[in-house]
């Protein structure tokens, strides 16, 4: 006898749509690069796409991303290729700059402040690269960030840490008379449309975290991933004159034109970009651009890099000729379409289903929307109870692991990217009902430990 189950509606999954997947273009881009004339030599400056790649990834490339960033940007100048290295992605990127750029074994680098609610995926790989235990939360309103109390942080751990000298204490992990610039603090951060609040920071809150960054040797790594994926009409990541907020990225790189700086310094941020967002997350194809040519060229020259060389050449070859037709551009202004349609029905949706004095962040761009449940509802025990039909992300997923911030009581996180609009409107009132049944004394009899992205 065949049982009728009712699915429970995935509203946690940060993946684009499959049918969103830019699949006939990659498929069309495969048959001309695999059909192209390529060098016989292993090392020419274009080798073939199934060759070991450049370290940094291939220059053309590198200076194609410059020029369509630019552009995208509006920026006066192109980027330079020397600024762009390639990666396989934004985790990988974020885990290949914590281990060239930052020495917490030897107490070098002293503390990660993480920008909270996080992105919680990201915590492992901090820990991974270890700094467990050495995770402080500084916290996220709406469109900036708690400065004052980074700015505190940073003076009371520079006070009560001990210095490690350079070169001695990095001496083990030096060689052949390379000097890798090591920062004594980290940040990170998602400053447009951040996952999870959707919410981007504004113009002084960017200028301000670099300030602080270029005072106290602190690397801020920015998950710059979203930024390209703003709705319709909206306005929230743009300046007066329509352009696209600058990236802590690009006022780093500003204030060392402006400061006279040698070309030797290395500059205090770091911009993560990925075309796992626009193209599809199985090509494994990111870039991260620093603010001089110093730091991607340390990341180029990692260890990994100089052995097996750019890690995601392939995916690379084939991405390449969608930006120098620009091609990728049509399939942004799908995902921002679609993405622009379904912030809507949902946000309807939950002013629609969901108490009256919910609060409601992002929805503007990004693939996420943060919503805050009214103090009397538990956010924590109305997700446990709802898992049976509906899937969201409690917000005790998005804390900073060690300095909780209490998200987890009446925070929830929603996807755009996943699924289609009516199916995402259906799980909202799935949510609501639950809500409903909470308030009327029901509770789930378990938790429950999903197993997400």
């Amino acid at each position: 006898m065949l049982v009728n189950i009712r699915k429970p509606i995935d509203l946690i999954r940060g993946h684009p749509s499959t049918r969103l997947l830019a699949t006939d273009l990659i498929r069309e881009s495969a048959a001309k690069v695999l059909s192209s004339d390529f060098s016989q030599d292993s090392r020419a400056r274009v080798p073939h796409p199934l060759h070991y790649g450049p370290d940094m990834g291939r220059e053309d490339l590198r200076a194609e991303i410059g020029r369509w960033t630019a552009g995208r940007y509006r920026l006066k100048e192109d980027i330079p290729a020397e600024r762009i290295n390639i990666t396989c992605g934004a985790s990988y990127g974020l885990m290949a700059t914590l281990l060239l750029c930052t020495s917490p074994g030897t107490g070098y680098t002293k503390q990660v402040f993480v920008v909270s609610p996080t992105y919680f995926l990201a915590a492992s790989v901090f820990e991974d690269a270890g700094f467990s235990g050495k995770l402080t939360a500084i916290k996220l309103h709406k469109n900036t960030i708690d400065t004052d109390s980074l700015v505190a942080h940073l003076k009371r751990i520079s006070t009560s840490t001990p210095d490690v000298q350079l070169p001695c204490g990095l001496e083990p992990i030096s060689r052949a008379g390379v000097t890798k610039r090591i920062y004594k603090f980290v940040m990170y951060c998602v400053p447009t449309y951040s996952n999870p609040t959707g919410e981007s920071w504004d113009l002084e809150t960017r200028r301000k975290v670099v300030e602080i960054a270029r005072k106290w040797d602190m690397l801020v790594i920015s998950d710059d991933v979203y930024d390209f994926l703003g709705n319709d009409g909206d306005t929230s990541a743009l300046t007066p004159d329509k352009k696209l907020l600058p990236r802590l990225v690009t006022l780093d790189h500003e204030i060392d034109k402006e400061q006279g700086m040698e070309d030797n310094e290395a500059g205090y941020t770091i911009s993560n970009c990925s075309f796992s967002k626009l193209l599809g997350p199985g090509l494994r194809c990111g870039w991260i651009e620093s603010a001089t040519g110093v730091l991607a060229k340390q990341l180029g020259e990692g260890g990994a890099a100089r052995s097996g060389g750019t890690p995601s050449h392939f995916a690379s070859a084939l991405i390449y000729p969608l930006i120098t037709s620009r091609s990728i551009d049509s399939t942004i202004s799908n995902l921002t379409k679609t993405y622009t349609a379904r912030s809507a029905a949902i946000i309807a949706a939950i002013k629609t289903y969901f108490p009256e004095e919910t609060t409601i962040y992002g929805g503007k761009g990004g693939f996420f929307i943060w919503i805050i449940l009214p103090d009397r509802y538990n956010a924590r025990e109305i997700t446990n109870l709802a898992a049976k039909d509906v899937i969201v992300l409690n917000g005790d997923k998005s804390e900073c692991p060690g300095d909780a911030l209490g998200w987890g009581d009446h925070c929830i996180r929603v996807s755009v990217s996943y699924l289609e609009a009516d199916v995402a409107v259906e799980g909202i009132k799935r949510f609501a009902e639950a809500m409903k049944r909470w308030d009327n004394g029901e509770r789930s009899s378990s938790g429950v430990d999903l197993d997400v992205k």
